[in-house]
């Protein structure tokens, strides 16, 4: 259920675009914050569908409600709202904030079919005596420059989450593994395949590995839905990496190996509406998304 409850009324039809916003808000205002504020803050006075901020994302209404976010009554009804958060505070932090906005509206972009251009990325300027997205227009060079940079970031991160996977060189090494399913419990172990499910809406609670035949050490961390990063270290045959019977789903995982003398361990997901990651030797997933993963897959290289 949304934070704001549909206070704003039905859209009854999917976004035809997405608005960009900045908060003004300080280096406090994350999604944590705006949890809590929301529930107190006249709504009429402006909420926005997402808030995008270095802790977490947080949805505040569904996408299939509208939002009072631009001062606009077209903007209100047909377009969704993405607000960066903490654009009062550091520099690093509202830029790393704003690359994940642009990760989301891709998202956005694909699930409802809307491609990025000048009508469909909006800037609330634009429609409305305001400087929002004041901070981005001023370190992108200007509205029209920071238009252009946001249509240019959102293709390209809708050119990788479309893309689709090289197939992967068989592993010569027996890396044998295993997923906990939500429904299903433990799956059959694959060796170098896709463990888990893709496209039965089931969340991957936990993977092991079976180290017995392995030459290599391997440490793990994941981000375990509700209970944040948790570290495994160098796992043993048995570890399990991320929750079981708890009903939680992890949201992103890493895996580092070594002992591998110059090859790497490289993760992939699929996550649910969004597809296949690319390869990585690092942390990958989503955080803060709602977005189930649910499958994973491992190689050497």
């Amino acid at each position: 259920m949304s934070i704001c409850n549909g206070v704003a009324g039905s859209r009854g039809r999917n976004p035809i675009g997405i608005f960009i916003h900045n908060d003004a808000g300080s280096q406090n205002a994350n999604a944590a914050f705006y949890r809590n504020w929301l529930q107190t803050h006249p709504l009429e006075n402006g909420f926005a569908h997402y808030y995008v901020a270095q802790d977490s994302i947080l949805q505040a209404e569904d996408d299939s409600n509208c939002a009072w976010h631009c001062g606009n009554l077209d903007g209100n009804l047909n377009y969704l709202s993405v607000e960066v958060c903490q654009s009062m505070g550091d520099l690093g932090v509202f830029k790393h904030n704003e690359e994940k906005a642009f990760q989301l509206v891709a998202s956005k972009c694909i699930q409802y079919g809307i491609t990025p251009n000048e009508n469909t990325i909006r800037l609330h300027q634009e429609v409305y005596a305001t400087s929002c997205p004041h901070r981005s227009v001023e370190i992108h060079g200007g509205r029209g420059a920071t238009k252009a940079y946001f249509i240019e970031r959102i293709k390209a991160h809708i050119k990788q989450q479309t893309a689709k996977p090289s197939e992967p060189p068989k592993p010569k090494t027996p890396l044998w593994y295993q997923a906990h399913v939500s429904g299903k419990g433990w799956m059959d172990a694959v060796n170098g395949g896709i463990a888990g499910t893709v496209g039965q809406n089931r969340a991957l609670e936990a993977i092991k590995i079976d180290m017995r035949k392995l030459n290599f050490k391997i440490k793990a961390r994941a981000h375990i839905q509700n209970s944040g990063l948790k570290d495994f270290g160098y796992i043993k045959h048995d570890t399990v990496i991320g929750t079981t019977g708890k009903g939680l789903q992890m949201e992103a995982i890493e895996l580092i190996a070594d002992g591998l003398n110059g090859k790497k361990l490289q993760t992939r997901v699929h996550i649910q509406d969004i597809g296949w990651t690319r390869w990585t030797s690092g942390m990958i997933g989503t955080v803060g998304m709602n977005k189930k993963i649910e499958a994973i897959e491992l190689r050497l290289v």
